[in-house]
């Protein structure tokens, strides 16, 4: 009996442990984007920084701050795009979940109505 009532718990849960994994999941993929951005926007400062440095005239200067500028910008959106993969990815799991979870609810009610 107990036995029976641990394994109809664990069922139920299980569509709680799945969102909490895909979550979690998510999220370390969120985090292991957001360390390398930090990591490539860091290197690339600190690049652009001993570059500029070493400029002789304002229009090398310039030329180095454009290059550097362009490049900034198609790091942040490669970053933006891979994180908005990431999410949409996420979000349509969690979609496709919810849709079994409704399905599975929904033929167990059938059932049970039936049943009576």
């Amino acid at each position: 009996m107990l036995e029976q009532m641990n394994e109809q718990l664990k069922e139920s849960m299980k569509p709680v442990t799945e969102l909490a994994t895909l979550n979690m999941s998510t999220l370390q993929a969120l985090a292991e984007k957001q360390n390398a951005l930090f990591s490539t926007l860091l290197s690339g400062g600190v690049s652009f920084a001993e570059t500029a440095s070493q400029q002789k005239d304002v229009m090398s200067l310039a030329e180095t701050q454009k290059a550097y500028l362009e490049s900034l910008q198609e790091t942040v959106t490669d970053a933006a795009k891979e994180t908005y993969t990431i999410v949409s990815g996420a979000q349509a799991k969690a979609g496709e979940m919810m849709k079994g979870i409704s399905e599975e609810l929904s033929s167990k009610m059938t059932a049970a109505a039936a049943a009576k």
